[in-house]
């Protein structure tokens, strides 16, 4: 499996075992008649719109729109592990209109 099918399938393991919303992989619109693909789009983090997820090496946009871009590294976000998403998600902060999982603090791990 590729690196990138790697981070979607990730992502999607860490919707089952957190109880997120996580649509992996996505392709979004980015212009009037252009696309780009992301790795996934993790609902109710990083703002209202959600958080796209890129790989640090692909050429997805770094900025789209109302949606909070994340490029990870794709050695660290390849496999998952909880400790790791939960530090991501912990950092990109709860926007859901519903309450956060329990799991969720809502305190960065980095700030």
């Amino acid at each position: 499996m590729q690196p990138n099918a790697q981070i979607s399938e990730a992502w999607r393991r860490a919707a089952a075992d957190l109880g997120i919303r996580v649509t992996a992989p996505i392709t979004v619109e980015v212009g009037s008649q252009e696309t780009a693909e992301f790795r996934a789009l993790v609902h109710d983090f990083g703002g209202p719109m959600g958080t796209l997820v890129c790989s640090m090496d692909d050429s997805s946009p770094r900025r789209l729109g109302d949606y909070f871009v994340s490029a990870v590294n794709p050695e660290v976000y390849q496999n998952y592990d909880r400790q790791t998403f939960v530090d991501a998600l912990e950092d990109w902060g709860w926007f859901g209109k519903d309450a956060p999982p329990t799991w969720y603090r809502g305190i960065s791990p980095w700030g």
